[in-house]
């Protein structure tokens, strides 16, 4: 709910919080970047009067990402646990043969010009795993729903990628913010085609063209005990995921206290007029 950067293409000008954990250099300082000190709307000394409150919070606050760093490494490990079972029935051969018959049918002539965006639809976050597309209704002509709890999408959804590019067509790749190297989601605009990965944890509704169901083919030759252990693993994945967001959660609220010691000695009004003028500077 807070900004940490504003950037605007048009005019290739961007605004950001350079600070920690998010640290941004200037490469050509001035002549490109320069930095912004916000400190000089601080009451300073008044603020140094509350500096062990605030030094306790600090490591309070560091504390809770430590345990959720660890939490999210033992959702990960469950992930790779789960995605090793899957490979084992559904090879990557075949799943790019099956995004071979995708692309035969779906990406045809030529697009206006090859590119590829990296994004991400989804987050651990302190308010849950939150998704930008769950329960959207997609006006997309074309939109394909994978089911799949187990990581193969990215095996299907990364052919067809790479067969966009080489046909010119400029496309949209969004990642899992547990794995940020495995596509999930996948949008082509020129073509007004969509690939969309909806798991059991995460179901995607809404109007669709294709269902593929990876999840059948993973669990279809399986026993009931089989398909048991795997639920069991895919519960405690989800667990783990929910317990980093509880953490989460409770950092941000330690985040707050924070805030509370700082803003009584912020001088707004003098920022916001700072803020307007330079945004008059930029436009």
């Amino acid at each position: 709910d807070s900004l940490d950067g504003v950037v605007f293409p048009t005019i290739k000008t961007a605004v950001c919080d350079g600070t920690a954990p998010h640290i941004v250099e200037p490469k050509f300082p001035l002549a490109v970047e320069r930095y912004i000190d916000l400190s000089s709307f601080a009451d300073i000394p008044k603020i140094q009067d509350k500096k062990d409150d605030i030094i306790n919070i600090k490591k309070k606050y560091s504390t809770y990402f430590e345990h959720a760093y660890r939490m999210t490494s033992c959702a990960e490990k469950i992930d790779d646990e789960l995605f090793d079972k899957a490979i084992g029935l559904v090879s990557i051969e075949y799943l790019k043969k099956k995004a071979k018959g995708i692309i035969s049918r779906e990406i045809k002539g030529k697009g206006s010009g090859k590119a590829f965006k990296r994004r991400f639809a989804e987050a651990i976050s302190p308010k849950g795993y939150m998704s930008l597309l769950s329960d959207k209704e997609f006006s997309i002509s074309h939109t394909f729903i994978i089911e799949d709890s187990y990581g193969l999408a990215h095996f299907l959804l990364n052919p067809i990628k790479d067969a966009c590019l080489i046909s010119d067509y400029a496309c949209i790749g969004c990642y899992s913010p547990l794995k940020p190297s495995q596509m999930v989601h996948l949008y082509i605009p020129e073509l007004s085609l969509c690939f969309i990965t909806s798991s059991r944890d995460i179901p995607i509704s809404g109007a669709h063209y294709r269902r593929l169901r990876l999840d059948s083919l993973v669990e279809s030759s399986l026993s009931s005990l089989e398909r048991t252990k795997l639920k069991k693993l895919r519960d405690l994945r989800k667990n783990f995921i929910n317990e980093v967001c509880s953490i989460l959660a409770e950092a941000k609220l330690v985040h707050d206290e924070l805030e509370k010691l700082y803003n009584p000695h912020i001088d707004f009004d003098s920022l916001y007029e700072f803020s307007n003028n330079l945004a008059g500077e930029i436009f």
